[in-house]
């Protein structure tokens, strides 16, 4: 009877566990998640004191980016990113921001990163509100962008 008992608790904790397990990422899956994060906020860092250049700096050789400022048609190549991001140097304001609402999705060695970043002024005052998407593409020891869409969020 007890044996019955214990193979029947021994099956239901097993599945509870498997079911748990489940639920959650892989170990690869997360340290990718951490990855694609860090980057995106290096960058993100580095354009909220005017510098524009972070971005090109974890762009893959074959990236596309759009944009509403100033890349209304497809930018396409690192090379033309980086004369696209350096005219921007001086044109952009420090600033503070926060990154809301960020999603990464990992499907083996492509990510995708969703977000909302809301950039205010010194004194507070909010300022342009954006919507993007980043593809990531990993190579061998890193994940490069191999595509960024940057929007506008209407009537903010």
């Amino acid at each position: 009877m007890h044996r019955k008992l214990d193979c029947a608790l021994l099956a239901v904790a097993t599945g509870l566990l498997l079911a748990c397990v489940a639920d959650e990422p892989a170990l690869d899956e997360e340290d990718a998640i951490a990855a694609i994060l860090a980057q995106e906020r290096t960058a993100l860092d580095r354009w909220a004191q005017g510098d524009p250049l972070g971005y090109v700096d974890i762009d893959a050789e074959d990236v596309t980016y759009f944009d509403d400022i100033g890349a209304h048609t497809r930018i396409d190549g690192r090379a033309s990113m980086r004369s696209y991001a350096a005219s921007l140097v001086g044109k952009i304001p420090p600033h503070r921001y926060e990154v809301v609402n960020p999603k990464v999705q990992v499907y083996g060695d492509i990510g995708i990163l969703t977000l909302r970043y809301h950039a205010y002024a010194a004194d507070g005052q909010p300022l342009a509100r954006w919507k993007a998407t980043s593809v990531y593409r990993r190579t061998a020891a890193e994940w490069r962008i191999v595509h960024a869409h940057w929007s506008l969020v209407k009537g903010s």
